[in-house]
């Protein structure tokens, strides 16, 4: 990870987490809908092996996806995914777009962000995975359609 506003790089998760705790607070408040911060990372993100099992037991099911590569070609602008990491559908995107290695943008929006809104007045509704491509202007819902789109538009032959 590398903190564009400060400049600090590292590769650690635990380190990493506890980072984004300390500097910008709500981080993982956000994402667990804990109301306030108080700087200290929360239990579910501080069990070190036993969160790395856990996440690792998630990847089972999906059978490897997300970890390999394959060939495109590398857009001149980093795609726009409007997300959120809870989202079975979102994942299956995100998991092709690190397959491909395509620069991307991701726009989380969990429950409670205002971000929902931004994306609701930007699309006329409210529904993720929505990724726009300004490479070649579409944007779109629907999970099933971003893999297809990806593929015929990325993936090198």
């Amino acid at each position: 990870m590398v903190d564009p506003n400060t400049g600090v790089a590292m590769y650690e998760s635990d380190d990493i987490i506890k980072y984004l705790v300390g500097k910008y607070g709500m981080f993982s408040y956000l994402f667990l809908n804990f109301d306030k911060c108080d700087g200290t990372v929360p239990l579910a993100l501080s069990l070190g092996l036993l969160t790395t099992l856990t996440a690792g037991f998630a990847m089972i099911g999906r059978m490897g996806k997300g970890s390999s590569y394959t060939p495109s070609k590398l857009p001149p602008e980093p795609l726009e995914l409007w997300a959120y990491e809870g989202s079975p559908f979102c994942k299956i995107v995100r998991e092709l777009l690190v397959e491909l290695e395509l620069p991307h943008t991701l726009r989380s929006c969990a429950r409670g962000s205002p971000k929902r809104q931004v994306l609701y007045q930007k699309a006329g509704s409210f529904q993720v995975p929505y990724l726009e491509d300004p490479n070649t202007g579409v944007k779109m819902f629907e999970s099933a359609e971003i893999v297809d789109y990806l593929k015929a538009t990325y993936v090198l032959p």
